[in-house]
Parts: C-alpha cells; sequence; structure tokens
C-alpha cells in the first residue's frame, strides 16, 4: 500500500495540513484500482500500479471540487494488465 510520505513526496506538500484528506484519497484511489481490476490489491504493488493510484490521487487533490470530468485515461492503460476478466 502506498504510505503518507510518498503521497506527500509526489505531490510536494511539505506540510500536515492536508494528511486526513490524503489518508482518504489513498482509500479512494485503492478502492478505485481493485474495482477497474476486479480484484484485491496485491500485497506487493507493482510500479504501475502505484502510479496509477499517486495520479488517482493527485487527480482528486488538485480537482476537489469536481469542475474536470473524469479521471485520467492512463489510470486505466496502467491497471489494464492486472484486470481480471468478468462473466
Amino acid at each position: 500500500m502506498l504510505d503518507l510520505n510518498t503521497v506527500k513526496e509526489y505531490l510536494r506538500l511539505d506540510t500536515d495540513a492536508e494528511d486526513e484528506y490524503l489518508n482518504i484519497l489513498i482509500l479512494l484511489s485503492e478502492e478505485i484500482c481493485e474495482n477497474f481490476t476486479r480484484a484485491p490489491l496485491p500485497d506487493e504493488l507493482p510500479k504501475s500500479y502505484e502510479q496509477a493510484m499517486l495520479i488517482c490521487i493527485g487527480y482528486f487533490f488538485e480537482h476537489r471540487d469536481g469542475t474536470k470530468e473524469g479521471l485520467p485515461g492512463v489510470i486505466y492503460t496502467l491497471l489494464q494488465p492486472y484486470r481480471k476478466a468478468a462473466f
């Protein structure tokens, strides 16, 4: 799983003011990845998973007001190899 320090480094944040919100975004990014791949997160995250989660967190951090439509498509491109077939 992603830790708070990794997320703060990615977002270039130096303060603790947003920590509670960032923890919520970490959980949200995990849920989005699990929903798209139709599988629980792997115990050890591949780098592509980690990058997809960071992009997702960055998206929601920057667009809190919902003014932009949809997640960046690269998230799905990074997760596609891990997606389970649905029947």
